[in-house]
């Protein structure tokens, strides 16, 4: 049975425990098909195949719920003591557990956590580059930007931008490093 809380209604501390164990086996193990198994266990999930409908779905809940973002980050040992750390993310209170669970399945890969400091939302985080420049990217550029506002469009080619300098080894130059999003 999927779990379903009522507004104000917080996550059984035992749910918040067995994501954490899931998220802690998937470092162990890196198993994704295996991790999926237990996301779907733990919230009463049902499988289902992604076909090019679910993936047009979700490309319009991803343009109304995704996001992609560029933290830099202090770090001593990077170059210019900056990490330049590029991650999509889609939040979800648990009742939408089955969004959340659809792009983890159709992206194969990613990790679901729980959003400390909230009541009952559930957050997918992808982070891997390689990932994020050969699977994401090419979903948003498939799925997404067909139906997005322009300035999302924009931030997705910005992203990718950041991405392909990343790829390149360019954070090390001072010059892309500051102004990436006009190279």
């Amino acid at each position: 049975m999927t779990i379903t809380l009522r507004s104000g209604e917080r996550l059984p501390n035992d749910i918040i425990e067995s994501l954490k164990n899931a998220n802690s086996n998937l470092t162990t193990t890196r198993n994704i098909q295996n991790y999926a198994n237990e996301i779907a266990d733990i919230f009463g999930i049902s499988s289902r195949k992604i076909g090019l409908r679910e993936k047009y779905f979700l490309g319009g809940f991803i343009e109304g719920e995704g996001s992609v973002n560029v933290s830099a980050k202090k770090l001593e040992n990077a170059a210019y003591g900056i990490l330049i750390d590029p991650e999509f993310s889609i939040a979800q209170h648990v009742n939408g557990i089955e969004l959340l669970y659809l792009a983890l399945i159709t992206f194969q890969t990613g990790r679901i956590r729980y959003k400390s400091g909230s009541n009952a939302t559930l957050v997918l985080v992808i982070d891997n580059r390689d990932v994020l420049e050969n699977k994401v990217v090419p979903f948003y550029k498939r799925y997404v930007n067909q139906i997005g506002s322009t300035v999302k469009t924009e931030r997705v080619k910005t992203f990718s931008k950041v991405l392909m300098h990343l790829s390149s080894n360019h954070q090390k130059d001072l010059n892309i490093l500051t102004n990436v999003a006009e190279i």
